[in-house]
């Protein structure tokens, strides 16, 4: 009950990003339980991204509720003993859904800030900012897709994979910074162009190079330890 009544609240805006919930004893004392019975709720909806818990004990709202699917992937993937490659053949999937149901519901807006997130990254040489930039062109297209369980479940698996593929693995072959970009620029050509197939066309090619590039980090860390 506790549990769905928080998740009620946010959902309804009553509780906002951010927002300080009430204090283990006062939240035990409204619904009739113990303490030990709220704790156990919020271990659970912190564990699922949905809180932070501070020194102290005060529990607030996320501010990246779009993310709280990580660490329950994240735990999902080493229990199924699956790797980050596999974590990837997810995110591709979901990403090339994205890429064509942005095409299918892009404005002149949505448009605008393509192109700018697009001209921002062909501008940006440092290392962190075009990482950052990467981040941002891949989370407007998943917005884009109006599917807010594909987004966060894409989002989560998208995460996951950056902490594995470094802006400055990245950087390194210079050869491939440019094979990105242009990829970057096709795909967002054919979603402003409300090109639907080859959006998904683009889409599958760019994650077929990140998918590359897991591998080839798998095989340098097996040569490494042999």
């Amino acid at each position: 009950e506790i549990l769905d009544q928080i998740i009620e609240n946010i959902k309804e805006g009553t509780l906002k990003k951010g927002d300080a919930l009430p204090a283990e004893r006062n939240m035990a004392e409204a619904l009739g339980v113990s303490r030990p019975v709220v704790r156990e709720v919020l271990r659970t909806l912190a564990l699922l991204g949905i809180i932070k818990t501070v020194w102290g004990g005060a529990s607030y709202v996320s501010e990246n509720l779009e993310n709280s699917l990580i660490e329950p992937l994240s735990i999902l993937l080493r229990l199924n003993n699956s790797s980050v490659y596999h974590n990837q053949q997810l995110r591709s999937a979901l990403e090339v859904e994205a890429a064509r149901l942005a095409a299918r519901n892009c404005t002149p807006v949505d448009a605008a800030e393509l192109q700018l997130i697009l001209a921002r990254l062909d501008a940006a040489e440092e290392e962190r900012v075009r990482g950052d930039l990467d981040r941002d062109l891949h989370i407007k297209i998943g917005k884009m897709a109006q599917s807010p369980m594909l987004f966060s479940v894409m989002s989560a698996s998208a995460q996951l994979t950056e902490n594995i593929i470094t802006g400055s693995y990245m950087m390194q072959k210079q050869h491939s910074v440019s094979q990105m970009d242009e990829q970057h620029r096709k795909l967002v050509n054919a979603i402003v162009e409300h090109r639907e197939e080859d959006a998904e066309i683009c889409m599958k090619e760019h994650m077929k190079t990140i998918e590359n590039y897991i591998l080839e980090i798998d095989r340098k860390k097996e040569n490494t330890q042999v």
